[in-house]
C-alpha cells in the first residue's frame, strides 16, 4: 500500500508542476508581448516550495498528513502560487 502512495503522490506533483510551467510560461509570454512587467521568474518560487513539501513527505513516511514541516512548505507553496496567479490574472484582465 505504501508503493501505492509513493506512485500517485510522484503522479500528482509531477501534474502540478506541469501546470506550474504552463503558468509561468503564460506570464512569461504576457510579459513580453505586452511589455508590462509581471515578474514570471517569480513562479520558481512556489515551484521550488512545492517540489520541496513533496520531497519531505516522500523522505518521511509518504503521507500527506503529520509532519509540519512538509506541511508548511506545501502550504507556502500553494499561497504564494495563488498570490501570483491572482496577480496575473489582475494584469492580464486590466
Amino acid at each position: 500500500m505504501e508503493a501505492v502512495n509513493v506512485v500517485l503522490t510522484i503522479y500528482s506533483s509531477i501534474v502540478v508542476g506541469v501546470l506550474i510551467v504552463f503558468l509561468w510560461r503564460i506570464a512569461y509570454f504576457y510579459e513580453h508581448t505586452s511589455g508590462q512587467r509581471v515578474g514570471h521568474y517569480l513562479f520558481a518560487v512556489p515551484a521550488v516550495l512545492l517540489a520541496a513539501g513533496v520531497i519531505w513527505y516522500l523522505k518521511h513516511g509518504g503521507a500527506f498528513t503529520g509532519q509540519p514541516v512538509g506541511d508548511l512548505l506545501l502550504f507556502s507553496g500553494g499561497v504564494l502560487l495563488c498570490v501570483l496567479g491572482a496577480h496575473l490574472q489582475g494584469l492580464m484582465t486590466g
